[in-house]
């Protein structure tokens, strides 16, 4: 039968043309892609037909007389492609299933199940994707959405604040929370923290009217405020400008179309240093820092900053201490609770070390001093340099590991495919 049903979101990235003059069709160099797989197809359909008998038949067609290596002829990577390409709606192919049998799982076994499918083929618009031919069609929202970019460096700056803000465990959930459909939201990934965020955010904006609708609701929810997580006011500022500038607003909650703003102001950041520099701290220590400074309090934004560096170890350790105590425990032994190297290597032993004096020093020096007696003025300099070590400290706390995990320095997080 033929492989139909509901079109899933896609991850189907943009790509730029390059010339024919630079680029032969067909030509199938690195990652397999889908403008040129749809190429190569349309070609075989009118050329050599008996080379779309099968999905393996194809991928043996392709490869022919090229030097490749095995990354690129890995199967799994064509499978890929050929199920992103049916789920746009660009081409069909039939499985050769038997009653009872279930076809192999593309992920588990991507050799053996380009084997089972045959007669792959076009459908009229990959045809017209694959010959170049665009048609316009009315956009279903048109009344919210015209098709219109939506600024990459405005997603790139949200999936940035999310994923500052929430671990490794959390991110899925706040986006399954926040209305991202499961599939989605839960699919495996191997990046950082917010190139994950971002996948998913191309995904949608890659799904069709549905995709970008999803999309738009979670911006508009997030930037009014609605969701678990809120940008700060700055951020948000920014980020509607940014959205004015492309001709996008907020209406009820979520992200429409409008007429584009032009700023009136020069687009350099009339923000003071010292505010750029709060603005680059660690999340956990923005929202406290940023609201003491403003109303004089460094010592205070220091001491407030410095319980989430003794909270953060507490979690990560399990212990029920505090102070010097803490950090002497939480970084030693063999293994330590909270691990920074490789405890095999001397250069290992020398970073957790180093670390644990740091941390050990940090609380003995600048965080006793205000536990144990009255506050001591600081200049707004020295406020902000010792701001920038606690930050330090609870991104080093981020990227470390416990026992019986990977030592591999900041957590992985692969980008969606």
């Amino acid at each position: 039968m033929t492989l139909g049903g509901t079109r899933p979101y896609l991850a189907v990235r943009a790509i730029e043309e390059a010339s024919d003059e630079t680029v032969q069709r067909c030509h199938l160099t690195m990652r397999w892609d889908d403008l040129e797989l749809l190429r190569l197809i349309n070609d075989l359909e009118q050329a050599e037909p008996a080379s779309l008998h099968s999905g393996f038949s194809l991928m043996d067609r392709s490869l022919r007389g090229r030097n490749l290596t095995y990354e690129d002829s890995d199967p799994a990577l064509l499978s890929h492609e050929l199920r992103i390409a049916l789920s746009a709606g660009y081409l069909e192919f039939d499985d050769q299933s038997w009653a009872g049998q279930q076809m192999p799982d593309p992920d588990q076994d991507p050799h053996f199940w380009l084997q089972r499918i045959t007669n792959v083929r076009l459908t009229i618009p990959g045809r017209d994707r694959a010959r170049g031919i665009v048609v316009h069609t009315p956009h279903p929202d048109s009344g919210e959405d015209d098709g219109r970019l939506i600024p990459g460096s405005s997603l790139e700056a949200i999936a940035r604040a999310i994923g500052d803000e929430y671990t490794d465990s959390q991110v899925p959930r706040f986006l399954r929370e926040s209305g991202i459909p499961d599939a989605l939201a839960l699919q495996p990934w191997n990046v950082e923290r917010w190139e994950f965020v971002l996948g998913v955010f191309d995904q949608l904006g890659a799904g069709g009217a549905a995709g970008r609708r999803d999309l738009r609701t979670f911006i508009g929810r997030w930037l009014d405020g609605d969701l678990q997580f809120q940008p700060e006011q700055e951020l948000r500022s920014h980020l509607l400008a940014q959205f004015a500038r492309q001709g996008w607003q907020v209406r009820n909650g979520r992200l429409v179309i409008g007429d584009r703003v032009r700023p009136t102001e020069p687009a350099a950041s009339t923000l003071s240093r010292e505010t750029r520099r709060v603005a680059d701290l660690h999340p956990a220590i923005r929202q406290v820092a940023a609201r003491y400074l403003d109303s004089g309090q460094l010592e205070v934004a220091i001491f407030e900053s410095f319980k989430a560096v003794i909270r953060k170890v507490k979690d990560l350790s399990g212990l029920d201490m505090d102070g010097s105590d803490l950090m002497t425990k939480a970084f030693n032994g063999n293994p330590p609770p909270i691990q920074f190297g490789d405890s095999s290597t001397e250069l290992g032993r020398d970073i957790q070390e180093g670390y644990r004096f740091i941390f050990m020093g940090a609380i003995r020096a600048i965080r006793n001093r205000d536990a144990h007696q009255p506050f001591q003025p600081l200049s707004e300099q020295e406020a902000l340099e010792e701001l920038g070590l606690i930050s330090l400290l609870l991104r080093r706390l981020d990227a470390s590991t416990s026992p019986g995990q990977e030592v591999s320095g900041p957590p992985a997080l692969s980008r969606p495919q």
